[in-house]
């Protein structure tokens, strides 16, 4: 394990730096990020439109930022990505409204759809296949110290001040821009291949929209992985509302959620490098598969317990404990899905076409993203998340069922799919 994390290249290196930074800055918002716009805003149906907004204008990131980190390389995209993030979060200390917040989740979400195409197909450019699973699992693991770490110094802070915390963020996000202008280098492949299509104008290269129908093997991999997303966001996001409208015997301050996504990120960090090496001795479709149906059950644990520990007046400490063991499945299943689902779109990409593929695959981000929050802020508003728990967590478990399936049209001898380049090649011919 520690010879191939020795051989992963520079770039990768200083990413996981950056993202542990992130990570951290990222991780102290989050968990009071939804109950902060609750105490602003009029309803929970707001707070979903508000979270949602962030994802629906993450389409038009999406749109351009895979073409222009294929034209014009992965670096420059990250950059003004992460500069205009730290902008935005400054926003949110010197607004206060709904229509605000509406603004600032929208270039919220345009900047960091900017970043991931670029950022992801980056690391599909200076690694091989066989490293693949490893590097993005490294890159979740720098992820998640940042979550194993942020939201404990979040409950700190958030006593003294909230507009810290988004200070905090913002001024993190400008000095990873920093980091990546000074030290990582471009990786833009230079093939005569590559270098024809950029001296072409945009218009030759294919949006995701137009990768997505041609390619439907990636079109199934998308769709199938809504379901994903919106478990990932309303977990992420709504979670501890569910746990506040749920456990009401319990005090605001003792809200399970900062201490679960600390436990999220903890595993993550120790587990997720050790558990993308092992899993990359297997197929795709079948880790996806696995993964699905563990992530799926931590959902429906998490969405029954709740009303249970009401109903039996269960003090903090063995609530917090239950709820770490169900945590505990549902991250495995995370661990599980999250690399090899870059992986898969790493290998079924075209070298030429790597951020636009990057960026087709997080329309399924997008997507989850955008539906999700404002179904639950309706069915939250009706004290209803049990019920939505349930049926993400059954939605998964379908969902893994598809990957599975979708696997065995990879010819077993190849990193690609046999339509693949036929149909690229048709819409650039």
């Amino acid at each position: 394990m520690f010879k191939k994390l020795r051989g992963m290249n520079r770039n990768v290196w200083i990413r996981f730096f950056g993202e542990s930074l992130n990570g951290i800055a990222f991780m102290m918002l989050q968990p009071f990020f939804a109950l902060y716009l609750a105490d602003k805003v009029d309803s929970l149906i707001y707070v979903g439109i508000v979270m949602a907004i962030s994802p629906i204008f993450s389409i038009f990131g999406t749109m351009i930022g895979g073409k222009l980190a294929d034209l014009y390389g992965r670096r420059p995209i990250m950059i003004w990505s992460m500069l205009g993030n730290g902008i935005v979060m400054l926003g949110f200390v010197f607004f206060d409204t709904f229509i605000m917040f509406a603004v600032l989740s929208a270039l919220l979400g345009f900047f960091n759809s900017l970043f991931h195409p670029a950022a992801s197909a980056m690391v599909a450019d200076v690694t091989t296949p066989e490293q693949r699973n490893e590097a993005f699992g490294l890159l979740r693991m720098g992820h998640n110290i940042g979550a194993a770490i942020g939201p404990l110094l979040g409950a700190s802070i958030i006593f003294f001040s909230k507009s810290i915390i988004f200070l905090i963020t913002a001024s993190t996000v400008t000095f990873y821009a920093f980091i990546v202008f000074i030290f990582i280098k471009e990786t833009l492949p230079k093939s005569e291949l590559v270098k024809e299509h950029a001296k072409q104008s945009t218009e030759k290269i294919p949006s995701p929209f137009s990768v997505l129908w041609k390619d439907r093997l990636l079109l199934v991999f998308v769709l199938t992985g809504v379901v994903i997303s919106m478990s990932f966001s309303q977990t992420e996001g709504m979670l501890p509302i569910h746990f506040d409208i749920e456990m009401k015997h319990l005090p605001e301050t003792l809200n399970p959620f900062p201490y679960l996504l600390a436990f999220n990120g903890l595993l993550v960090v120790l587990f997720q490098f050790p558990i993308a090496s092992w899993s990359g001795k297997f197929r795709i479709g079948a880790v996806m598969l696995w993964g699905s149906i563990l992530f799926g059950l931590g959902q429906i644990g998490i969405a029954l317990l709740p009303s249970t520990f009401y109903e039996a007046k269960l003090d903090f400490l063995p609530i917090l404990i239950l709820l770490l063991v169900v945590y505990a499945v549902y991250t495995l299943g995370e661990m599980l899905i999250t690399p090899v689902q870059m992986t898969f779109i790493s290998n079924i990409a075209p070298d030429h076409l790597r951020g636009t593929y990057m960026g087709a695959a997080g329309l399924q981000w997008i997507i989850g993203g955008a539906v999700g929050p404002i179904i639950s802020g309706y069915l939250l508003n009706k004290e209803l998340g049990d019920i939505m728990f349930t049926a993400l967590g059954i939605g998964c478990m379908i969902a893994g069922v598809v990957y599975l399936n979708i696997n065995k049209y990879l010819m077993p001898n190849t990193t690609t799919h046999p339509s693949l380049s036929t149909s690229v090649d048709n819409q650039n011919g």
